[in-house]
């Protein structure tokens, strides 16, 4: 009877092995399980970075798409007014230009500042297309028109402008 009582606990004994060996296994197969899985997460918190970053240059490219397009305007509207300015010059004499040149310039100081800019470099574009010498007022208007000015007041009345002059005298002070 001794001699089945050491198998069983040899078998137990072996059983044990067996089992500790198989729970190691599955420990270090879920260590791995878990290393690939804070791998994964890594990927997509990377692939979320780069779908982020794809946008911001998708953007940026739309962006730099719309300052070109704006830069290729403004170089055609350029060379228009250029061809026009020499044009002009080639038709009138050069009284007539800084008389029509002055008109552009008073006619402008009503404008907002970012056309009274423009109004100031067509100006001065016109005057070293056709080598003008202009009179010290005109230059100096020129020269400030692009200069911040203080909003215009706008000053309304209501009420019947002859009411001030039916009053048959004029006080006096």
């Amino acid at each position: 009877m001794e001699t089945n009582e050491i198998d069983y606990n040899e078998l137990a004994r072996e059983a044990r092995k067996e089992i500790n060996i198989e729970f190691d296994r599955l420990n270090q197969k879920a260590e791995r399980l878990k290393e690939y899985q804070a791998l994964l997460d890594g990927l997509e918190a990377l692939m979320a970075a780069n779908e982020k970053q794809r946008e911001e240059i998708e953007s940026l490219q739309q962006q730099l798409a719309d300052e070109k397009r704006q830069r290729e305007e403004l170089d055609m509207k350029n060379k228009e007014l250029n061809k026009l300015s020499t044009d002009v010059a080639k038709k009138s004499s050069e009284e007539g230009l800084i008389k029509a040149l002055r008109t552009y310039v008073n006619n402008s100081k009503r404008k907002r500042p970012d056309k009274r800019a423009l109004a100031k470099e067509a100006a001065l574009d016109m005057v070293l297309a056709n080598k003008l010498t202009l009179p010290e007022d005109l230059a100096a208007a020129i020269e400030c028109l692009d200069d911040d000015q203080a909003d215009p007041k706008v000053v309304n009345v209501t009420g019947n402008y002859n009411d001030i002059h039916d009053n048959g005298t004029v006080n006096q002070k």
